[in-house]
């Protein structure tokens, strides 16, 4: 664990904090050179990584604050809650309310734009997972598998081993990101590429939940992350087969 990487002065920097801005920055590269393939106008790419980052940060918050606090609590102890904890669905969630937004104010095609968003945001995540690592963050249950790793100064501590959900998850999502980067330029119709991410995203997401400490649903056996999960999955679902279905029509015509 290396929950502070360095320290500048008395500050120390999270680990966690550098693979976030790191995540953000290769994924902000990744979106630019899809951006330019595709023919956006310059700047948008621009525009959208600040959306990303007031959207994500505060989305992930909100959910987070959701998930672990009461109204009471955070009145009793506001920095407690607001000085730590973040979600990636809160601020997957976040961020695309304004993206969806920007396009709308921009009359732009909102599942074109997600398109040329979809293989930076897999890799995003893949590298953000680095930093839950590093700082014994989202781990999973116990297990005495050869690389199950214990988090004595986590959070929270576990001096258990536990399963490394956060690697993973880094490793899986990488590979989605290949797969995704490879298929790019096949997408017939605009949502296609995304509706196969967040089908991908949405099927990792809900099978790590099963060996991973997190917050319980309203549904016996089923988590949070695994309802939002299951709703992923049916969005992409639905966009992938009408983008498929308008390709259809279109070569009939």
């Amino acid at each position: 664990m290396y929950p502070t990487l360095f320290k500048v002065g008395s500050i120390g920097i999270s680990s966690f904090s550098v693979m976030v801005i790191i995540a953000f920055l290769v994924a902000y590269k990744i979106s630019e050179m899809e951006f330019r393939r595709r023919g956006f106008e310059e700047g948008l790419v621009d525009t959208l990584l600040i959306a990303c980052i007031i959207g994500g940060l505060v989305g992930a918050k909100v959910l987070f604050l959701f998930q672990n606090a009461t109204i009471s609590e955070l009145i009793s102890n506001p920095l407690r809650y607001l000085s730590s904890g973040l979600t990636f669905f809160g601020g997957f969630i976040g961020a695309t309310i304004l993206i969806w937004l920007i396009t709308w104010k921009k009359k732009l095609d909102f599942w074109s734009v997600l398109d040329a968003i979809a293989p930076s945001l897999t890799i995003a995540y893949s590298i953000g997972r680095i930093g839950c690592f590093l700082v014994g963050d989202d781990y999973g249950t116990p297990s005495s598998l050869p690389w199950a790793v214990a988090f004595p100064q986590g959070a929270p501590p576990t001096t258990q081993r536990v399963h490394p959900t956060q690697i993973y998850e880094t490793i899986a999502m990488a590979v989605v990101f290949a797969f995704l980067w490879r298929i790019r330029k096949q997408s017939p119709a605009p949502g296609w590429l995304t509706g196969i991410t967040f089908v991908l995203m949405g099927i990792e997401r809900f099978l790590i939940e099963f060996i991973r400490t997190t917050t319980p649903s309203f549904i016996p056996g089923l988590s949070q992350a695994q309802l939002i999960s299951i709703a992923l999955v049916a969005i992409g679902f639905f966009k992938f087969v009408k983008s498929n279905k308008v390709v259809k029509l279109k070569t009939k015509q």
